[in-house]
C-alpha cells in the first residue's frame, strides 16, 4: 500500500478516524490502512513522530475490541 502525503499527517489522520468510529463496527480494509500508517511511522527516519505512533498505537489497541465489518464504510 502507498501512503502519500507526510508520514505526519497520515498518523494524525488515521489518529482521528479511529477516535471517530470508536464503538462502531469499522471495515477490514480501514484497519489495514490504519495498520500500514502505523507501521510506515514505525519505520519513520526523517520526521520525529514518536509520540503520534504511540498515541495512534494507544487508539487502535482500544478499538481493537471491536469486530472488523464486511460492509463498506465511509470513512
Amino acid at each position: 500500500m502507498k501512503i502519500e502525503g507526510s508520514i505526519r499527517s497520515n498518523l494524525i489522520s488515521a489518529i482521528t478516524s479511529v477516535r471517530r468510529w470508536e464503538g462502531r463496527p469499522v471495515h477490514k480494509d480501514t484497519l489495514t490502512y490504519w495498520h500500514a500508517v502505523l507501521d510506515h511511522g514505525r519505520r519513520s527516519i526523517g520526521e520525529p513522530v514518536g509520540e503520534l505512533v504511540a498515541e495512534l498505537e494507544s487508539e487502535l489497541a482500544r478499538a481493537g475490541k471491536h469486530k472488523p465489518t464486511t460492509s463498506r464504510s465511509v470513512d
